[in-house]
């Protein structure tokens, strides 16, 4: 017969599961950072199979904006810093503003900056670790990677990001399609839901506008037709469960009347989602061409320097009358409550597991 394990080291089993749980909950299905600080000062991080070592990474935040310009490369970099600053990238000029918005504010004793973000240090956070989370979560695929550099691609390109950050901490596993394959058209992804089996396919919309996001035009105030993004996406495989993530793209004031719901308990959308979602439903016959709706909104590009980055906001919706059953109604759960661990970035290491 084996021992009984002594008191302390079960109270050491379940303070560690407990915060595991709390990681979870705050981060999602995903695995923590890996991490070795050495005696040299130099600390060593883990990425799917690549190491990174740098001896000024004090806190998590400062390996990520490494890592991201690590991901972009020199070549684009350089290309970046001698454009026309009217043709640069919006995550370039977001990096920029939010490099100047650090210098900026005071270090307290031990030389730390501590200052509530403003919009550009939010969005390049939150699209680093989306970054960082699929690139060691998954396959950080070579074509999304290129559609990111690219100035006129990256607004799509970092809404699918988003969405494939989103489906890995639900618990997904994520398979792309052969885009090559002409015979069809294709989704984003396909995802299969790990602890349940169920998989769904996955598709992304962006709404782009005038003078925003590196788009040509002068910006005007912004409408909320977004049914012909939803129906270009209903349209690509009507036989298979689906979830559909529109990116609603709306300066933070004009985006309340879009997102605000008419009633918490039961959930009502406002007029403007209802709306949409009747339409849909009429031109189908009455049923929900989908399995998973969700509307989200981050507005961070949109914000002022000197102003505290503004919240994001999101509304999703699982069909009760669907056109396609999915028996494991628990995945669709999971990937709902992951919608809203967007912008939980981890900002200090994990605990050193050797000291």
């Amino acid at each position: 017969m084996n021992p009984p394990i002594p008191p302390h080291i079960l109270k050491k089993f379940e303070e560690q599961r407990h915060a595991e749980q709390k990681r979870t909950e705050t981060f999602g299905k995903i695995r923590e950072p890996i991490h070795i600080p050495t005696d040299s000062g130099t600390r060593i991080v883990a990425v799917r199979n690549r190491v990174f070592f740098d001896k000024k990474w004090k806190f998590f935040t400062d390996f990520l904006f490494d890592y991201g310009k690590i991901m972009l490369g020199k070549e684009w970099l350089e290309t970046q810093k001698t454009s026309d600053p009217a043709y640069q990238h919006p995550l370039y000029i977001w990096q920029k503003r939010a490099y100047d918005f650090m210098k900026a504010q005071k270090s307290n004793a031990d030389g730390v900056f501590a200052a509530r973000p403003n919009g550009p240090m939010a969005a390049c956070n939150n699209f680093y670790y989306d970054l960082y989370t699929v690139d060691d979560n998954s396959l950080l695929d070579d074509a999304l990677m290129a559609r990111l550099r690219h100035r006129d691609q990256f607004q799509g390109a970092l809404h699918e990001l988003f969405v494939e950050a989103t489906c890995l901490r639900a618990g997904f596993t994520i398979t792309r399609e052969n885009e090559k394959d002409p015979t069809r058209r294709h989704v984003e992804f396909a995802a299969t839901h790990k602890s349940t089996g169920q998989s769904i396919l996955v598709e992304a919309k962006s709404r782009h506008r005038a003078g925003v996001m590196a788009q040509p035009g002068v910006r005007s105030e912004p409408d909320m037709r977004f049914q012909k993004l939803i129906n270009d996406a209903i349209a690509k495989d009507p036989n298979s469960p689906l979830a559909i993530f529109v990116d609603t793209n709306l300066p933070a004031d004009r985006s309340r009347r879009f997102y605000e719901l008419r009633s918490r308990k039961p959930m009502v959308p406002s007029l403007a989602m209802a709306s949409i979602m009747d339409r849909v439903r009429k031109d189908n016959g009455g049923i929900d061409p989908y399995n998973m709706l969700v509307f989200s909104n981050h507005p961070q590009h949109y914000s002022e320097d000197e102003a505290v980055a503004p919240g994001s906001s999101w509304a999703g919706f699982i069909s009760q009358k669907s056109r396609v059953v999915v028996p494991q109604q628990q995945a669709l759960v999971d990937l709902f409550t992951a919608v809203n661990l967007y912008g939980n970035v981890p900002s200090h290491f994990p605990p050193d597991r050797n000291a």
